[in-house]
């Protein structure tokens, strides 16, 4: 078997993604970039105009992984298996430290306001979509009387994603282990 052989491109974006979700978009610099993946700023130059260009394209894996995330939710489970489902997926990877696109895209969002215009509005979709992901689950599962009605669609939905924005930084900043009690709690309180 031979490994497979990481081309420029791809150091360059890893590079970047790992120094985005640690340190932010504004704080990571070109040079820092090209220092992390080993290359020459010219290797970067011929890959990328810019910064933002890389981060563009970065917050397009991201959602990708994403989409491929609950695209690859078993069929055959209920939306409230579906949706612990996803829960226990996004968790495990946050905690596997393998997956850095739940920091990614936290850190990006909370400089939100000093981004230029192209990122901010990727930034943006991505949120639009990922939070409707949510509510297509939510929505599911009142349909099928899976989970109470006490709150709006929209509470749930904020409850669920405010739940995991919490564990991620807690994960990040205390440890790494995996909460499953977590997953029982937010479907518990929905």
């Amino acid at each position: 078997m031979t490994a497979k052989k990481i081309t420029t491109r791809q150091k360059i974006l890893a590079a970047a993604k790992n120094l985005f979700s640690t340190h932010g978009y504004s704080e990571a610099t070109i040079d820092d970039i090209i220092t992390a993946a080993g290359i020459t700023k010219g290797a970067f130059y011929h890959y990328f105009k810019s910064k933002e260009i890389i981060c563009t394209e970065i917050i397009d894996d991201v959602k990708n992984e994403y989409q491929n995330l609950f695209e690859s939710l078993p069929k055959e489970l209920n939306p409230l298996e579906k949706l612990k489902a996803v829960i226990r997926q996004i968790i495990e990877l946050n905690c596997s430290g393998q997956w850095v696109n739940c920091k990614l895209v936290l850190n990006i969002s909370t400089q939100a306001h000093l981004l230029q215009s192209p990122i901010k509005q990727k930034l943006d979709g991505f949120w639009k979509w990922y939070i409707d992901q949510y509510r297509q689950l939510i929505t599911q599962c009142r349909d099928s009387n899976l989970i109470g009605s006490k709150l709006s669609i929209q509470q749930q939905v904020d409850f669920i994603v405010s739940v995991l924005i919490g564990n991620i930084w807690t994960k990040t900043v205390f440890d790494s282990s995996l909460d499953t009690e977590l997953i029982d709690y937010i479907v518990e309180k929905l």
